[in-house]
């Protein structure tokens, strides 16, 4: 993990299928927020494995845009920050309805 700001990220080697690896970046909140959610710099050491949701760059890189980190322990931590880009968030609240609501 790299604790700098503006965003933390998360360094992983990705193991494929096929037994190659790639290396992928994950973009995390802010140092303080992710330590407000119970993170630490000891709570990733190199080798632990984890598993990562979140949304892959446009440009179609190994980077993401982190969401939920899954500790082997089975504990889940939210990454992101307050908006991710996923596509159900580009909607203004404004706009969006819930079932048998008409706008």
């Amino acid at each position: 993990m790299e604790w700098i700001n503006p965003h933390v990220w998360i360094h992983l080697d990705v193991k494929k299928p096929d037994g190659k690896v790639e290396k992928w970046a994950f973009e995390a909140g802010t140092p303080n927020v992710l330590f407000r959610r119970g993170f630490t710099k000891k709570l990733l050491m190199p080798g632990t494995e984890i598993s990562v949701d979140g949304f892959q760059s446009k440009d179609g890189s190994n980077r993401a845009n982190g969401r939920d980190l899954r500790l082997p322990d089975g504990r889940t931590l939210f990454l992101g920050s307050s908006g991710t880009g996923a596509p159900t968030e580009l909607v203004p609240d404004h706009l969006k309805t819930s079932p048998g609501t008409k706008k």
